[in-house]
């Protein structure tokens, strides 16, 4: 419950030197050997400037005696914002309610930290121990992770397995992720006096035929393409923007699509599939049309089977039930480790539908179980 008290909130980056000392001497405190990696002004900078005065910190830390395999486990300390709607506490007040912790990132991802710690304490007390377990507690997940994971990836020793922790539930295993698209529609026309229309170019209303064309013909077509039970989606105008007045033609109009991408799809294909079709829509109006992308992450798949094998093998025996195995419908910093090509999967306590909203909990006897489930899951691996 001390880490939710603390309020690692990303954007912008809040508190996360506090919490990496405080999680440091935890670990040392156990034994482990612990690194702290200062990430770079210049990476912060490179990828979100707009928060490079607030400084990244990873947290390294290894029980390590023998090197011939070595299993990474990870969980990022970084949460949303509080939020408001809270009816049980406040978001940086944590408290525990018959079995459940309810507070910020409970679930996503301080659920998960805390059960790393605890992991590392437990082996740390084995006698005999002769394997070699990496822990990394990273930053800006909720962000993108390119100064987590997607930094500390590039300057660390490859893993030969890696198991991120995230809210996936102790029934279900992710192998891989979707990717996002996401793109602005801008759409300019000519501004004219509302009592004389004639004169300008009302951008509104060519964007909404480029927006129903999209809709109506696009949309469905893309949405009927499913991967592992998952469908690929297209969300239009979850931002939009325009006019200045009243008695004004619409000069400008703007409109966001937000794409997601399966696994057997990639984002050139589909900002390729976007844009013909927007082109086929010129023929309909008079207003000129610029296509902008705002982000866009790959879809991303486990490179190996031999990790999933032994996880789903030591959750069948820990918890007596055979785990589902799909894809998440979010990015996963998981993804920068499968690109890397190590196996790597994802799997954690804690329930997606609790991350992120008002009074998000997770149940105690989950992380517990989450820990046994790890200690079987690196018997496995060392026995192999």
């Amino acid at each position: 419950m001390d880490l939710i008290r603390v309020s690692t909130v990303s954007p912008p980056g809040e508190n996360y030197l506090e919490l990496v000392d405080y999680l440091d001497r935890l670990l040392t405190g156990f034994g482990l050997n612990t690194r702290i990696i200062d990430v770079p002004k210049s990476v912060i900078r490179k990828y979100y400037p707009e928060y490079a005065e607030y400084p990244r910190y990873i947290l390294l830390a290894e029980l390590c005696n023998v090197r011939d395999r070595r299993i990474h486990l990870n969980a990022h300390y970084d949460v949303v914002p509080g939020g408001d709607g809270w009816l049980v506490t406040e978001p940086f007040k944590p408290v525990l309610i018959n079995d459940r912790v309810y507070g910020r990132g409970a679930s996503d991802d301080k659920g998960g930290v805390t059960t790393l710690v605890l992991l590392a304490k437990q082996l740390s007390e084995l006698k005999g121990f002769s394997d070699c377990v990496e822990f990394s507690f990273t930053p800006d997940e909720e962000i993108g992770g390119l100064t987590g994971v997607g930094y500390l990836i590039n300057i660390i020793h490859r893993p030969d397995y890696a198991v991120v922790v995230e809210p996936t539930g102790l029934d279900t295993v992710w192998i891989g992720s979707m990717g996002v698209l996401q793109v602005d529609v801008v759409v300019r026309g000519l501004p004219a006096h509302a009592s004389q229309p004639w004169y300008g170019i009302n951008a509104f209303e060519d964007g909404i035929t480029i927006a129903h064309s999209l809709g109506s013909e696009l949309k469905p077509r893309i949405e009927g393409r499913r991967f592992m039970g998952e469908t690929a989606t297209v969300v239009l105008g979850g931002i939009t923007r325009g006019g200045d007045a009243r008695n004004l033609v619409p000069s400008y109009f703007q409109f966001s699509i937000d794409r997601r991408i399966l696994p057997n799809e990639k984002t050139d294909l589909a900002l390729n599939e976007i844009t013909n079709h927007i082109d086929k829509s010129r023929n309909n109006i008079k207003s000129s049309v610029d296509i902008y992308v705002v982000n866009r992450i790959e879809p991303a798949m486990n490179p190996g089977t031999r990790l999933l094998s032994k996880l789903v093998n030591a959750v069948e025996k820990v918890l007596n039930l055979n785990p589902k195995v799909r894809i998440s419908r979010a990015p996963v910093d998981t993804r920068y480790l499968q690109n890397a090509g190590v196996d790597s999967l994802t799997y954690g306590p804690g329930d997606t539908s609790s991350a992120h909203g008002p009074d998000e909990y997770i149940h105690v006897i989950s992380i517990m179980d989450a820990v046994d489930v790890y200690m079987e899951l690196i018997k496995n691996v060392n026995n192999e």
